[in-house]
């Protein structure tokens, strides 16, 4: 049995409905075609919800599921972050492990170059080995840490050298030592290093005091004037008092023992200071006139520099400021003219006696 067709919407009812006009819906259809409507109206007002509720729990898991994702991917970064944090902390850990390592064994390194040297420099029996080792102990004397067992290493290897030097005076080999020696001991930019190795002349001027060879100890006392004294002005000239600290065992010395550059006693600090400026003048001329690397012509330089400070200028300091000034101001007349000119200048232009 076929079941009875559903009559078409009046058209009444449907403009009515779409007005939203309950007057003229509810004059235009019958009860039985609204309650139909209403049916009608109602399931589709159900499925629109049903949909609705499907769609939006559809958005919440899609949102849940997107703040999931960022919450993973905050705590990728998070451990990625924190893994960074770990192995740099290791490197560091590992880098400061491999920075000890490689400091001890540099200073093991050290100290076995150190005794090395000083078995040369000791090497009774070959004065070549002892010139190789006085070269690498100068070496040393330049490190904070080794320069006074280097100053004390050299002190003993000058003694050794003069009391081997049987000759009266000085010969060659044993010059050249001690040439060697005294550079080695000079070779520092610390006042203080070379203060103290200006005190070991006093191993000098003891053996004079024995022995009385004033040739061998003027010798040797000109090497420290112009190694120790000449460094000195270089090394402490901003520094008055620094630089008076170094000079001051060589200038004692000198007069106590004025002999020993061909002085008669008594002799003032004034006299000395300025005999110790000439000494330190005639010996620099002397390697300008055979070297062009000589670094004389800046001692000068430094010297007066340092002779501009107040208490240079005058007393006991003035007549060694003079000399230095003197010299400096000649070399540096003879050096424009040799520049003005292509002839080469010589050290009696300077003011070499």
């Amino acid at each position: 049995m076929t079941p009875p067709e559903t009559p078409p919407t009046p058209p009444d009812v449907r403009s009515a409905l779409e007005k939203q006009d309950p007057f003229a819906l509810a004059a235009a259809g019958s009860k039985e075609q609204l309650d139909r409507l209403k049916g009608a109206l109602d399931l589709i007002d159900a499925d629109t919800k049903r949909k609705q509720t499907h769609s939006r729990f559809a958005i919440a898991s899609q949102v849940l599921v997107g703040w999931v994702a960022i919450a993973g991917f905050g705590v990728n970064a998070y451990q990625s972050f924190a893994n960074k944090q770990n192995q740099e902390r290791q490197a560091k850990v590992d880098q400061d492990r491999w920075d000890k390592e490689f400091q001890r064994a540099r200073e093991a390194d050290k100290y076995r170059s150190f005794f090395e040297s000083s078995m040369l420099a000791t090497d009774q029996s070959n004065a070549d080995k002892r010139m190789v080792g006085y070269a690498l102990l100068q070496e040393f004397v330049r490190d904070e840490s080794y320069n006074a067992k280097a100053t004390v290493m050299l002190e003993e290897s000058l003694v050794e050298e003069l009391a081997s030097n049987t000759d009266k005076g000085i010969d060659e080999p044993h010059r050249n030592a001690v040439v060697a020696i005294v550079t080695a001991l000079a070779d520092s930019s610390d006042c203080h290093a070379l203060a103290r190795a200006a005190r070991s002349f006093d191993k000098v001027a003891k053996r004079h005091a024995k022995f009385g060879d004033v040739e061998e100890t003027s010798e040797i006392f000109k090497v420290y004037v112009r190694r120790l004294v000449g460094q000195a002005a270089e090394a402490c000239g901003k520094r008055p008092d620094d630089f008076k600290s170094v000079r001051k065992p060589i200038r004692d010395t000198l007069i106590k023992q004025p002999d020993i550059l061909g002085l008669k006693p008594p002799l003032t600090v004034a006299i000395a200071n300025t005999r110790l400026a000439e000494t330190l003048r005639d010996r620099c001329l002397e390697d300008i006139a055979v070297s062009g690397a000589s670094e004389c012509p800046e001692i000068f330089k430094d010297y007066v520099e340092m002779c501009k400070a107040k208490e240079m200028a005058s007393g006991d300091e003035a007549g060694a400021c003079a000399v230095i000034k003197d010299v400096n101001s000649k070399l540096e007349a003879a050096t424009a003219a040799l520049r003005a000119s292509g002839t080469p200048a010589s050290p009696q232009d300077a003011g070499t006696p």
